[in-house]
């Protein structure tokens, strides 16, 4: 009787684990999924800012754009960076950059979780049958 107890009382701290498992993904997850959005938003301002860029750097004729004046053929990447600026004011380099860093701290709790999970719930199963096996060793769920 007292190894079905122990047995019942692992597998109810299991199933505590799960639960506290499950909200931490859901946690992550959901911080996960958040960031993506933001990153991926940043990259598409990436690649309109690096067109503009790109267009600044050789341009065949005179651009403006926000106060910036880019001269025909220029050659200066200082000017064509103001351009690129003016042209996609919400491309932010930094954030872009701490974005990508928290995508992967995101994920990597993500993934972490959800294989504590799957293991909590292999452990769950073996339990069950623990306490199933004990449980019909004394005699108790004949009765």
């Amino acid at each position: 009787m007292s190894a079905t107890s122990a047995n019942l009382a692992s597998l109810l701290q299991t199933k505590a684990d799960i639960t506290y498992y499950t909200q931490q993904m859901m946690f992550w997850t959901n911080k996960y999924d958040a960031n993506a959005a933001k990153l991926q938003q940043q990259v598409k301002y990436e690649t309109k800012w690096e067109s503009a860029f790109d267009k600044a750097i050789d341009n065949k004729s005179v651009l403006e754009k926000g106060g910036v004046r880019v001269a025909k053929d220029n050659q200066c990447e200082d000017i064509a960076d103001a351009y690129a600026h003016a042209c996609v004011e919400e491309y932010d380099e930094e954030m872009s950059l701490e974005l990508a860093d928290k995508d992967f701290e995101y994920e990597s709790m993500k993934t972490m979780y959800e294989t504590l999970l799957e293991e909590m719930r292999a452990r769950e199963e073996s339990e069950k049958q623990l306490v199933s096996d004990s449980a019909s060793d004394t005699g108790l769920l004949n009765q």
